[in-house]
C-alpha cells in the first residue's frame, strides 16, 4: 500500500519528536503492508513553517537510511492554504511546497472552519499549470461537512479528495465517518491516508480502513481506492477513478 499523508519527519510539526519515534511509525506501517510512505510535514502551518524543503529532504534522506527501504520515504508536504500558493509554486525547489513525490499533485488543508472564497479562483488556475490540489480530510472541516457543495465547487476546479482512514472507520466519531461515507457517495472520494503522527495519536490505520472499504464497498473500489489511484498520484497521473457519483469515470 501507499501512504500519501503521513507525518514521519521528527521534531519538525507535530508528528514523532525524534528518530526513534519516527522509526517506530514507519515500521509499524510496514508490517500492516505499506510499502511506501509520501512525507507529508505541515508547511506554512503557524507554528511549522518548515519553509526550507532541503532541510526536509535531508530528514528523509536519513530517514531512509534508518529503516533500509521498508518502507521507502518519499517527499511531500502538507500545505496549509494561503493565498499567494501559486506564487509559491512559482518558486520551484526555491520555494517552500513539495508536491507529492515532487509530481503533480499538492495535498492542500484548509483552517478547519473555513474555506476562502479565492480557493475556486486558486485551483482553477492550478489545473491550467498542471497542478492538481489533493484536499486533505474534507470531512473533519466544518465548512465542507455542513455544506458539501462547497467541496464539489473545488473538485469541479480539478481538485482530489483524500479522506482519513480513522474517519472512515469511526475512530473519529460517528458525524465524521458519515460525513465520509456522503462525500463517497457523492463522487468525491478519492484517496485514502492514515495522516498518521504517531503510535499514539492518529497511528497508521491504512490496512483496517482497506478491509472496511472492501467490506463496505466492495473489491473494485479497494483496489480503486488504496492501489490504482495511489500509483497514479506517485506517477503524476490522472485518477482512473473518480467515484460512483457525479463526474465518475
Amino acid at each position: 500500500m501507499i501512504e500519501l499523508h503521513f507525518h514521519c519527519l521528527p521534531g519538525i510539526d507535530d508528528g514523532p519528536a525524534d528518530w526513534d519515534e519516527a522509526v517506530a511509525l514507519c515500521r509499524a506501517a510496514a508490517d500492516e503492508g505499506t510499502g511506501t510512505i509520501v512525507a507529508t510535514p505541515h508547511v506554512l502551518h503557524d507554528p511549522w513553517l518548515n519553509e526550507h524543503p532541503k532541510a526536509r529532504d535531508a530528514q528523509i534522506s536519513k530517514l531512509n537510511a534508518l529503516l533500509g527501504g521498508r518502507p521507502a520515504i518519499l517527499p511531500g508536504c502538507e500545505y496549509w492554504f494561503t493565498s499567494d500558493m501559486l506564487e509559491l509554486l512559482e518558486k520551484g525547489d526555491a520555494g517552500p511546497l513539495t508536491t507529492l513525490n515532487r509530481g503533480r499533485y499538492l495535498l492542500v488543508e484548509f483552517e478547519p472552519g473555513n474555506v476562502p472564497s479565492q480557493a475556486d479562483s486558486t485551483f482553477h488556475e492550478l489545473g491550467l499549470i498542471g497542478v492538481t490540489p489533493v484536499v486533505a480530510h474534507p470531512e473533519r472541516n466544518l465548512v465542507f461537512a455542513r455544506n458539501p457543495a462547497r467541496l464539489r465547487d473545488l473538485v469541479e476546479r480539478g481538485a482530489v479528495v483524500q479522506v482519513t482512514a480513522a474517519g472512515l472507520l469511526g475512530e473519529l466519531g460517528l458525524n465524521i465517518q458519515q460525513t465520509a461515507v456522503g462525500f463517497f457517495e457523492a463522487g468525491m472520494l478519492h484517496l485514502v491516508a492514515s495522516d498518521a503522527h504517531s503510535l499514539r495519536v492518529m497511528p497508521p490505520r491504512l490496512a483496517a480502513a482497506r478491509d472496511w472499504v472492501r467490506r463496505s464497498w466492495g473489491d473494485a473500489v479497494e483496489a480503486a481506492l488504496f492501489d490504482l489511484n495511489p500509483k497514479a498520484v506517485l506517477a503524476s497521473q490522472p485518477l482512473p477513478f473518480m467515484g460512483p457519483g457525479p463526474g465518475s469515470g
